[in-house]
């Protein structure tokens, strides 16, 4: 059943997904107990909990989710904590403990806890199989109704309509495509290759399926622009099959080392500590940028779009208990922009005794977050469509002080996110000495800025809630 994908041991989270598929889609069954959850009367507990009551509210997503589940019943709550892992199961890019963390205080709603060794929480099963993207964790809650809807259809037919379903591909499209979605929900391509992984991409998008069938000959973007599920995936499918006969010792994935580079820009490059995966800039990188606003150099031109995050960015940071470090160049634009309790957290000066050159670069750093005389998080936040400056900055930095355990963040509007993961790796970012930036660095959207910040109980969080909406640039 699990068709190996090169680079990257999936079969166990495949193995995992397929059983959650045969125990609880088509069968009443649990992941994590003996008890039978999956059930009709149960998933109707869930919908009348969580999808006739949605909260509105600006608490995180599992503040909420244990808000509105908390009236209903303990098997509720039960069968909610292991939708969430069927939910967490496919996304790469939120990492295993907090997955594990969120599934496990999810769970506890029910009075019991997860053992520590329960092997569906290992980071085997949880490190994922592809990026979700941001987008996927910003519209959670949509994602999650989405699945019940799916459970919620599947417990209102037989059990042998259910299995075969789950058989027979043309079958499983014809009855997601049936059921009800709100917007282009990811999780119909997540679950769709759980149930066929010999037949579907390891994608949650189609974006990519595009890209990956113009790069190689099939057809161009505008002509698969209206195609379906099923149509990129057959052209996907048959693409592979003819790759075979020209790769026939290789285990084919589009994202391993032997396609990728047909289709992406994306390359492997050797060096002395291993491979590292690098960008060589096409002539579109190269071409002069653009401000955001569209405004050409040299004019007036707004910022104030990075400033309000550099200024949510230090709310989010003071009201965990950090001290916090802005340019003194952008102090005062964004000092105006933060809320009165929060300015007690600015600092006038750096508690760092670091020689000059790490200083005066530290110094530029968009936003940096500090407990004592440590740094702990530093973001720069980019503008214009060029990522350059932040991502500098944050290579200097590192060249300067390879050692420095801090965590690095570039911070840009979601539509930004591929080419800030092209730029981090240009050959300069990817090889440089010590660890290539693509290791350290992560990206968060400006959305996801707002999310966080709009999060009630910010004081009673740790920074560990960044982990929920960073995303890293994944290898192969």
């Amino acid at each position: 059943m699990a068709r190996q994908v090169h680079n990257r041991d999936i079969r166990a989270t495949l193995v995992a997904a397929r059983n959650w598929v045969d125990t609880c889609l088509i069968g009443d069954g649990s992941l994590f107990s003996t008890d039978t959850l999956w059930t009709v009367a149960n998933v109707e507990h869930v919908v009348r909990a969580f999808v006739d009551h949605p909260d509105e509210g600006n608490d995180d997503f599992l503040t909420k989710l244990k808000g509105q589940m908390t009236p209903a019943t303990v098997e509720a709550r039960r069968l909610v904590a292991e939708m969430l892992w069927a939910l967490l199961l496919f996304p790469s890019n939120m990492k295993a403990p907090t997955k594990r963390q969120q599934i496990r205080e999810m769970w506890s709603l029910g009075g019991t806890s997860l053992p520590e060794s329960q092997p569906l929480l290992s980071d085997d099963i949880l490190k994922g199989i592809g990026s979700g993207g941001p987008g996927f964790n910003n519209y959670r809650p949509n994602e999650l109704e989405y699945l019940i809807a799916l459970t919620t259809d599947l417990k209102g037919r037989s059990s042998t309509e259910r299995k075969a379903i789950f058989a027979e591909y043309d079958d499983f499209i014809a009855w997601v495509d049936a059921v009800p979605r709100k917007g282009d929900r990811q999780y119909r391509h997540m679950l769709r290759f759980f149930a066929f992984p010999e037949l579907v991409e390891r994608i949650s998008s189609n974006n990519d399926r595009r890209k990956i069938l113009e790069g190689l000959g099939v057809a161009s973007a505008r002509e698969t622009k209206e195609w379906s599920d099923a149509q990129l995936d057959k052209a996907l499918l048959q693409l592979r099959q003819s790759l075979a006969t020209r790769y026939p010792s290789e285990i084919l994935d589009f994202y391993s080392p032997v396609l990728k580079p047909q289709w992406s820009s994306d390359q492997r490059v050797r060096t002395a500590d291993g491979e590292v995966t690098v960008v060589v800039p096409s002539g579109d990188d190269e071409e002069d940028e653009l401000p955001i606003d569209g405004t050409l150099r040299g004019q007036e031109v707004d910022l104030r779009p990075s400033f309000q995050i550099q200024a949510r960015l230090a709310e989010i940071g003071a009201k965990m208990g950090f001290r916090i470090w802005l340019p003194r160049g952008d102090r005062g634009r964004v000092r105006d922009l933060i809320s009165e309790p929060d300015r007690i957290a600015l600092l006038e000066e750096l508690p760092l005794n670091n020689e000059q050159a790490t200083l005066s670069t530290i110094e530029q750093i968009d936003v940096i977050w500090l407990r004592g005389r440590a740094i702990v998080r530093a973001f720069e936040v980019e503008h214009t469509t060029s990522v350059y400056s932040g991502l500098l900055r944050m290579a200097d930095l590192l060249a300067l002080q390879p050692n420095l355990a801090i965590q690095l963040h570039i911070v840009a509007p979601a539509e930004r996110r591929d080419k800030v993961f092209r730029e981090m790796r240009r050959p300069v970012f990817s090889l440089m000495n010590g660890r290539p930036l693509s290791s350290t660095c992560t990206f968060i959207s400006y959305e996801s800025v707002i999310a966080i910040r709009s999060i009630e109980h910010l004081a009673h969080l740790n920074d560990s809630i960044i982990g929920e909406y960073e995303e890293e640039a994944e290898e192969g």
